[in-house]
């Protein structure tokens, strides 16, 4: 593992302001394996999905029925409705303690903006509650094709009021999403900073999607190595959502497009990305404008990983970002009542959660 730091503060006039930089690997056998044999087997279904209406529905009826993503063991899952909006409360061993936290982890499921729910991402948001030793409210916001983006943001930004009206200070809520949910996430951020309410206390991006121009390099140098993300089919997602190209500059569509005034507003930040996915340039160059415009951002690369590297539990990355995660929380975020580190045991138990989780 590698790190450089270099903040706006501590820059010179001729370097540019980049964001802390943590990089690992390289790739362990175990996951080399794995992503060889999802090569072979899952990318020729991938490449052939198609994001109509019928292919969504038969999607969604997949990872809904056939697919199942159980939650660790002893983990808590309460229905709830937050602001309008339905969620799963979940909490585990670690993060249902009465008086242990106050804070509590606004999760947005990814799915290419189409599709997900609490269900698809059960396994990875257990796992994440219990080694942050946090609560974790997973959505179940609404989708193209039944409502528009725009009904998907209001859905999720009704959800963030809804804690601040539960009682919930600003201060002790963090925003995280994976993919689309990372857009989300940073979305939800970009609209509370324009209608003047209280922000998050910090934002937690796994390989996010937030250019639906898809201007990155990587969405073509990594296109044969990732065989969960599409380019064809991100782009014609991307159509559907904003029909022309300056539509899907709008930073209320592609928050890679937010001005850096707005920027300079976020609250400290943590980006990861697989060294070899197709959003790794995407993820990472919202980090870069991020600290260009004075923002705390962090951003970790893991070598020869794909999409969401957190969320493929039994690999030794998974349980890395994991851990990665919380020893952020921990510094970024400090509280007197943090629990103490995760242990070896807790990281088995959520590595034991259940298999892995490819998602869009």
């Amino acid at each position: 593992m590698s790190q450089s730091v270099l903040t706006p503060e501590a820059s010179q006039p001729d370097v540019p302001p980049a964001p802390v930089a943590r990089d690992f690997g390289p790739a362990s056998p175990h996951s080399r394996i794995l992503f060889w044999l999802l090569r072979a087997f899952a990318y020729p279904f991938v490449v052939n999905w198609r994001p109509t209406r019928r292919g969504i529905h038969f999607l969604r009826w997949l990872y809904g029925t056939v697919i199942q993503f159980p939650a660790m063991k002893g983990t808590v899952v309460e229905r709830r409705i937050i602001g309008g909006t339905p969620a799963e409360w979940t909490t585990t061993p670690r993060s249902g303690e009465a008086g242990r936290r106050e804070r509590v982890i606004l999760y947005i499921h990814g799915g290419g903006y189409v599709f997900g729910s609490p269900g698809t991402h059960r396994n990875l948001v257990s796992r994440l509650s219990h080694v942050t030793a946090t609560p974790v409210a997973n959505l179940d916001y609404r989708m193209p094709p039944e409502t528009s983006l725009q009904g998907s943001q209001n859905d999720v930004f009704a959800a963030y009021e809804g804690l601040l009206a539960d009682g919930y200070a600003a201060e002790s809520i963090v925003v995280a999403g994976d993919s689309a949910g990372g857009g989300h996430a940073a979305h939800l951020v970009l609209r509370a900073i324009d209608e003047g309410v209280p922000l998050p206390a910090g934002l937690i991006m796994l390989s996010p999607w937030t250019d639906l121009t898809a201007s990155g390099e990587s969405f073509i140098s990594n296109g044969r190595y990732d065989f969960v993300i599409v380019k064809s089919i991100l782009d014609r997602i991307a159509r559907a959502l904003a029909p022309t190209l300056e539509a899907q500059r709008d930073w209320r569509r592609s928050p890679a497009f937010a001005p850096p005034e707005m920027l300079a507003q976020f609250p400290p930040t943590l980006v990861q990305v697989g060294g070899r996915e197709t959003l790794r340039d995407d993820g990472l160059a919202f980090a870069r404008r991020l600290a260009l415009a004075g923002g705390r951002v962090e951003t970790q690369t893991y070598a020869g990983q794909g999409h969401v590297v957190a969320m493929w539990s039994g690999t030794p990355e998974s349980r890395r970002a994991m851990r990665e995660i919380f020893r952020w929380l921990k510094l970024s975020l400090p509280d007197e009542r943090d629990p103490s580190d995760p242990t070896a045991a807790d990281l088995a138990a959520a590595d034991d959660a259940g298999p892995v989780d490819p998602i869009l």
